[in-house]
């Protein structure tokens, strides 16, 4: 059977990319471009991971485990969508939402909130990943 969203490879590594919200902004951190020659600003969690399920309650704890000491609430992320990636992988990636009450709900070294009129502002400054 031919590969798409909803039949994934399952020879492939999946991508789970969780995009923290709050007010209408996307919260990034600075992260170094895969080919390791520049800084950009991307989603600040983010998992390489086999035979992935979206609503897999096992991995979810995993990624709470890993990041509850830069979240200062409870927290549970929504899966949104998967897609393609169109890095030189494939691969599927999976993008979970992390809805916040407030910005001070999240902390990781150099994070901040961005709207998405900044990102397109200063697109050079963000990851691909992050302006698709």
């Amino acid at each position: 059977m031919k590969d798409s969203l909803f039949n994934p490879p399952t020879n492939k590594k999946a991508t789970i990319r969780i995009a923290p919200v709050c007010n209408g902004k996307i919260y990034v951190v600075p992260k170094i471009t895969p080919d390791k020659d520049k800084e950009c600003m991307d989603l600040p969690m983010e998992e390489h991971v086999e035979h992935w399920s979206p609503n897999s309650d096992k991995a979810i704890r995993k990624i709470k485990e890993k990041y509850h000491a830069h979240i200062h609430t409870s927290f549970t992320p929504r899966f949104s969508v998967q897609y393609k990636s169109q890095t030189n992988e494939g691969g599927i990636v999976y993008l979970y939402i992390l809805p916040l009450k407030e910005e001070n709900e999240i902390q990781f070294h150099n994070g901040k909130f961005v709207t998405e009129a900044e990102i397109a502002i200063h697109e050079q400054l963000f990851c691909k990943s992050l302006q698709k």
